[in-house]
């Protein structure tokens, strides 16, 4: 799909109605550690022309350091993580990336039968990050191809956090990940990661 000024005005439009979103509210510092691990059949791939679909995997860590408390409800973290990312392909068969990722967190009000689905004194949690700018290592992977060094990272994901302490608690969850360029650029062949869990500490 080609680029237009009008995806890029939506593009810019998304970033800016994050920030309105985001701002409001109080800010702290965040360290979180975050571990992950995971992978999956790549949507639309083919390992080197035999009809057999490519299968991505990964392992990375991120590290929330900066967060915007909204509300006792939602709240807005940037991040930096580092992703490997490798696949069954015979060439061009693993790439590394560097992101510095916005993540919206929302958790369900205490009334909600979900807070009753996790154990003891789990809260749940679904969190979404989107636009994260990212330099990869290597512009394809297997079949699929990226025009540039450029891309976003975007993260979909549902978890629960245990509070160890006052001040520490334990996060898992589990998530999809993707790096495409939103089509700035003419090939955009998105990279997925279909299943990946996380495990994170804060300190």
């Amino acid at each position: 799909m080609r680029n237009s000024p009008a995806s890029k005005r939506i593009l810019f439009q998304i970033i800016a109605g994050v920030f309105a979103v985001a701002l409001p509210g109080s800010s702290v510092l965040a360290d979180e550690l975050i571990f992950n691990i995971g992978g999956g059949p790549q949507v639309g791939s083919d390992v080197s022309g035999s009809g057999s679909r490519q299968t991505n995997y990964t392992i990375g860590v991120d590290y929330d350091f900066y967060r915007f408390q909204r509300s006792e409800r939602s709240s807005f973290v940037i991040g930096a993580s580092y992703t490997y990312i490798g696949s069954n392909a015979d060439t061009h068969d693993r790439i590394h990336a560097l992101s510095v990722y916005p993540q919206l967190s929302m958790y369900p009000s205490v009334e909600s039968w979900v807070n009753r689905l996790v154990p003891g004194n789990g809260e749940p949690f679904f969190y979404v990050r989107a636009l994260g700018p990212s330099y990869i290592s290597d512009n394809q992977l297997g079949s699929r191809r990226q025009a540039k060094h450029f891309a976003f990272q975007a993260q979909i994901g549902v978890g629960a956090s245990f509070r160890l302490k006052s001040d520490q608690q334990v996060n898992v969850s589990i998530a999809w990940k993707h790096f495409s360029n939103a089509n700035i650029f003419k090939d955009n062949d998105g990279i997925d990661l279909p299943v990946v869990l996380t495990f994170g500490v804060t300190f």
